[in-house]
């Protein structure tokens, strides 16, 4: 039985091409591997357990719960990844404003 080329459209996943396991690593970040190890999980817990509002959102006087731990100097400026005081609360609006003024830059 004769086989048929598949087809491969732009929106589609390239089979022959592997997809990397480390989908921020192409964008210059860290690995999504780091993000579910248990060092960083137990270092977020603890950040949220010391400080549970918003670091950005209390300098606005505005409470709000934080839900991200969240890197002051990013790991790709050379930040460390499981330094306590490279680490602060953030709540989910004012870490996608950061992160995204930090991809800008």
């Amino acid at each position: 039985m004769p086989t048929i080329k598949k087809t491969i459209r732009p929106w589609m996943v390239n089979p022959q091409k592997p997809t990397s396991r480390w989908a921020n690593e192409a964008q210059g970040g860290v690995p999504n591997q780091f993000y579910r190890n248990a060092p960083w999980r137990h270092l977020r817990k603890r950040q949220l357990e010391k400080q549970p509002l918003c670091e950005h959102c209390l300098q606005k006087k505005i409470l709000t719960v934080a839900t991200v731990g969240d890197h002051i100097k990013p790991i790709r400026f050379g930040g460390e990844p499981l330094d306590e005081n490279n680490v602060m609360s953030l709540c989910k609006s004012c870490h996608a404003r950061k992160s995204a003024k930090e991809r800008h830059q």
